[in-house]
């Protein structure tokens, strides 16, 4: 197996991808009309050049024998890696549908419980379980506390939407009440999001369980995301006649600027990740990246969308904070202890 990083410098590196991965989606805040759908695509349009770009730079140096060597004989290895990829980006697509027709509370803990476990399961599933028989237990405790901490802080998001609201003298039956009833359409648009989006979880593990050097996991993961999307956005952009929109023609071309922050922030936590992953596993490296959502709700409050939240309010954020921050003192604990 080829490791990049030691122990530490894999953990410290792991958590900078989460941070970079709660950062990404910061960028639809400034779209300004743009679909999100377009974000999407020029997401990975751009990572797919930012990967390709850092592994053709570094596989003189971490692929001496080279990418076509190094792949030779791996067929059905990059083909499930491949999978993974536009798996992924598929489920990005479905699940920026579903929170914003469903809001983030309900989106979260629907969808993002399933990926959750999922995620797991695929990851142990690859792998297999660490030696140390502490392993179970870490796994099974630390996941339902990053499941609990993202449905208390999600709450503590829609709680704030209320007291704001309040506070304005609005309507609060209209702001309690989920933003689309859920129909069959969108509880599959749920199920299809949370399937797809494990499609992280089938890449890498696949990679990281067959020792394929993690600079071509990365690599055949990005393409396979650009397939992806490529495949569902052709569809989707030419039904709705979304073309000339999304390219930006006769209009501004900040959207491509914002995409290209994107696909930095996105796929390059994924090369960091990727590559330190076999030095964690899979399944530390899965857990570990859980903590992307605490930087959803720090950059919450360099918006200041927390303002005029109620102490309450407040609390109940805390709360879903430390139950972050205790997940990962656990996960500190089971790898230093």
């Amino acid at each position: 197996m080829t490791l990049y990083f030691s122990m530490p410098a894999a953990t410290v590196l792991t958590l900078l991808a989460a941070a970079m991965w709660g950062s990404w989606m910061q960028v639809i805040k400034l779209r300004k009309g743009y679909p999100v759908e377009g974000i999407a695509f020029w997401l990975y349009v751009f990572s797919f050049i930012l990967v390709w770009v850092v592994t053709l730079f570094l596989s003189p140096f971490l692929l001496p024998e080279g990418i076509f060597a190094a792949s030779k004989g791996k067929g059905r290895l990059i083909a499930e890696i491949l999978l993974g990829g536009g798996m992924m980006s598929c489920g990005l697509m479905f699940g920026l549908t579903v929170m914003n027709q469903m809001g983030l509370l309900l989106a979260t803990t629907l969808s993002g419980t399933i990926t959750s476990i999922l995620g797991i399961v695929t990851s142990v599933y690859k792998e297999g379980l660490p030696d140390s028989p502490r392993a179970i237990p870490l796994i099974i405790v630390t996941t339902l506390m990053f499941l609990l901490a993202s449905f208390i802080c999600a709450l503590s998001s829609k709680m704030c939407a209320v007291d704001q609201a309040e506070a304005a003298g609005q309507n609060l039956t209209e702001v309690k009440k989920p933003k689309s009833p859920v129909t069959a359409k969108l509880l599959l648009y749920i199920l299809l999001n949370a399937v797809l989006a494990n499609g992280w979880s089938v890449g890498t593990a696949t990679g990281t369980a067959a020792g394929f050097p993690p600079i071509l996991t990365c690599a055949y993961l990005a393409t396979g995301s650009l397939l992806g999307i490529l495949l569902l956005c052709t569809v989707l952009f030419t039904y709705k006649k979304m073309w000339k929109t999304v390219l930006c023609i006769g209009n501004s071309k900040r959207p491509l600027f914002l995409s290209a922050i994107s696909a930095l922030c996105h796929y390059g936590g994924n090369i960091i990740s990727i590559y330190a992953m076999p030095t964690l596993s899979a399944t530390l490296s899965f857990l570990f990246g859980r903590t992307s959502s605490v930087w959803t709700y720090f950059w919450g409050f360099y918006y200041k969308e927390y303002e005029g939240a109620k102490k309450k309010t407040m609390r109940v954020l805390a709360v879903g904070l430390i139950l972050y921050f205790c997940a990962l003192g656990l996960l500190f604990l089971y790898n230093y202890g």
